[in-house]
């Protein structure tokens, strides 16, 4: 593209105001580009055929605009002079000099537009008589998710026949008879589901399009590439991972178990990563369970239970599920708190051995047994308080005079 600008200005006391007009031209900048099909280019002719009949029609495109975009068409070599081409419309036509029977000719022609920018040669062939059936490509590729239902069309092979007669379509391959196909349409269908999992990946089939009542066929090859589809769920390899003895003063770095699950299917729908909704714990993307603060022994059934997740990557997500369990062991890191700060009580004076003085009581956090003795005030030994029974929390106690 090119531009042109007309300018307009005008001025007044204390403003001006400009007025810009761009005009963008077209630069021949874009050769014609061929647009037939099927590919590669053939056609027949009859061996009395007149002059002037139409054989084939070229037909170019070029991206460019008005005159630059207009195209022409040229027989450039070929043909011993018995075809010639329209420069307008493309037709390819005889020019009636006799044709020889069963011979093919080889035209090769080009597209120009009016500046002369050509295209890329191409070849037609043309055959003085019949010719077999030519497929729309010359061979085909197509991916196949698993578990297609069977009888579904998931490829129409197309041919064309240059006799205008009806074709007839077969499976020259057909591995383990997996593939069926219709005679009339080409249409090529499953004769049973396919699982990613258990069944081969890639199939090549050979087709085959014959004309009714004629030996002229042709055969293009399919490949069928199956695609997996994320139709597994993760599985662990324990219902219920378990964890027993773990000291509640563990520190969040210190490793606690691992879990795993697999999944069936390929690439990222067998990509797992696991997530846990529990506050207590945090789980690395490869399945490590770590503390994910301070844990507690003194909590019901001294057990923490939680559910971890494996969740695959597919474009709809699976998700499997265990069961973890963690169960705690006692670290001494609580004292004994007595019931009360100071007991109060009063001992008559003239009171004999043995007698009561007062009961305490103590209870110990963390489930330990209690003993008790005196630590101080007792230097002249007139006390005693009784320690020969160690008893779980709460534990009461004697006191007597000695």
């Amino acid at each position: 593209m090119t531009s042109g600008a007309n300018v307009m200005l005008i001025t007044g006391p204390e403003w001006y105001l400009v007025r810009v007009e761009l005009t963008v031209t077209d630069v021949n900048d874009n050769v014609p580009e061929w647009r037939m099909v099927p590919s590669p280019y053939l056609a027949v002719v009859s061996t009395n055929a007149e002059a002037g009949t139409v054989v084939y029609t070229l037909y170019a495109e070029d991206g460019d605009e008005g005159n630059n975009g207009e195209v022409e068409y040229f027989l450039s070599d070929g043909g011993d002079g018995r075809f010639e081409v329209d420069r307008k419309s493309g037709h390819v036509r005889t020019t009636g000099l006799p044709l020889q029977r069963d011979r093919e000719y080889l035209l090769t022609v080009v597209a120009a537009d009016h500046l002369g920018s050509r295209s890329v040669p191409v070849v037609v062939s043309v055959v003085a008589g019949e010719r077999p059936p030519q497929f729309t490509n010359a061979s085909f590729i197509i991916a196949l998710p698993e578990n297609t239902p069977e009888g579904q069309t998931f490829l129409v092979t197309p041919a064309v026949s240059f006799q205008k007669k009806p074709i007839v379509y077969s499976l020259l391959i057909n591995p383990s008879s997996l593939f069926s196909i219709a005679t009339e349409t080409g249409e090529i269908s499953l004769t049973r589901p396919i699982d990613y999992e258990s069944d081969q990946h890639r199939y090549l089939l050979l087709v085959r399009a014959s004309e009714e009542h004629d030996s002229m066929s042709s055969a293009a090859e399919v490949r069928v590439v199956i695609v997996d589809e994320n139709d597994c769920v993760p599985e662990f390899l324990q219902s219920i991972y378990s964890k027993d003895g773990v000291p509640e003063t563990v520190t969040t770095a210190t490793s606690l178990l691992q879990v795993s699950a697999t999944d069936c299917d390929s690439e990222q729908n067998a990509e797992l990563t696991y997530y846990t909704l529990s506050p207590d714990f945090s789980i690395s993307p490869h399945g490590t369970i770590f503390p994910a603060g301070p844990l507690d022994y003194e909590r019901l059934n001294h057990l923490y239970e939680f559910v971890v997740m494996a969740i695959d990557k597919g474009d709809v997500p699976r998700t499997g599920t265990t069961t973890v369990r963690i169960r705690m062991a006692n670290v001494n890191d609580e004292a004994p708190e007595f019931s009360q700060h100071i007991y109060r009580t009063f001992v008559s004076e003239d009171a004999g051995p043995n007698t009561l003085v007062a009961t305490v009581l103590a209870k110990d956090p963390d489930g330990d047994g209690i003993t008790y003795k005196i630590t101080s005030g007792n230097e002249e030994g007139n006390f005693v308080i009784d320690n020969q029974k160690v008893c779980p929390v709460p534990a009461s106690h004697l006191l007597r005079m000695a």
